[in-house]
């Protein structure tokens, strides 16, 4: 295996496309811009969600006591990015930690994508085992997204969160042909985390429904969010229209059922 460190500028990002699984390629190759401008990489991760435990949310000192905050704990660093993983324990927080925003579908640039933030973010030991833990509190109050996606978090409908971060230093794995287990594609030794987001709040009719019949979402968020993505003007920008039209028609859709 041969370990590598990431020295590229920005300017050198030109290419955004999806790895292929069946080739063996530089990380460079992937990069897409991240939310400063800076070339990184994207990629999902499951996360174990869950409330804060019992002892904190009753104690009447607990700063989240009757907040709408959830804990997400990823432990198993495997990436959906063609057999890659992270080593936990090679996360570097600072810079997110300037500005912990928990956006949708790493859409940034209006109110509506901020579903929260989170009030912690470290690696600690979970289970005898290093794990990313967030403790995020969701914006329900401001925003109807967000108000969806904590009762979409909560019901457990939704259990991973995707990741932009720069690669510092990576190795390359053993050909997956190996047949081992244990083989991976590559594996990523430290990496700096930029954005953390929701995995898109699901652009899918079914997904809501079953949401709403369960009770996790309220029908009045989702005519409020619906209400709000059509009124003319509110969200500028084509990118801003692209990423909220199939959000917009699953609503519609989801509405008309009920």
């Amino acid at each position: 295996m041969t370990t590598s460190d990431f020295k590229v500028q920005s300017s050198t990002l030109d290419v955004q496309r999806s790895p292929s699984c069946n080739v063996r390629r530089s990380p460079l190759s992937d990069l897409v811009p991240l939310h400063d401008g800076r070339p990184g990489l994207r990629g999902g991760l499951h996360v174990e969600v869950h409330a804060p435990p019992a002892a904190e949310m009753e104690d009447q000192n607990s700063k989240i006591k009757h907040l709408p905050v959830l804990d997400f704990v990823a432990s198993d660093g495997t990436l959906d990015r063609c057999d890659e993983i992270i080593v936990v324990s090679g996360w570097r927080l600072e810079h997110y930690r300037r500005n912990p925003v928990f956006q949708n579908a790493h859409q940034y640039g209006d109110i509506i994508f901020t579903l929260g933030k989170a009030l912690l973010t470290e690696v600690r030991e979970v289970a005898g085992r290093p794990a990313l833990f967030q403790r995020i509190e969701f914006a329900v109050e401001a925003n109807p997204m967000a108000r969806i996606a904590y009762g979409l978090y909560q019901g457990k409908f939704l259990n991973a969160v995707s990741v932009g971060f720069i690669p510092l230093r990576w190795e390359e794995g053993e050909a997956a042909a190996a047949g081992r287990a244990d083989a991976f594609r590559r594996r990523y030794l430290e990496q700096e985390l930029l954005e953390v987001s929701a995995v898109g709040i699901p652009a899918n009719p079914e997904a809501l429904q079953l949401g709403l019949k369960a009770g996790a979402v309220q029908k009045n968020d989702l005519r409020e969010l619906a209400e709000l993505l059509g009124r003319p003007g509110t969200h500028a920008g084509a990118s801003h229209l692209a990423a909220l039209t199939p959000l917009a028609r699953a609503l519609r859709d989801v509405l008309m059922r009920a």
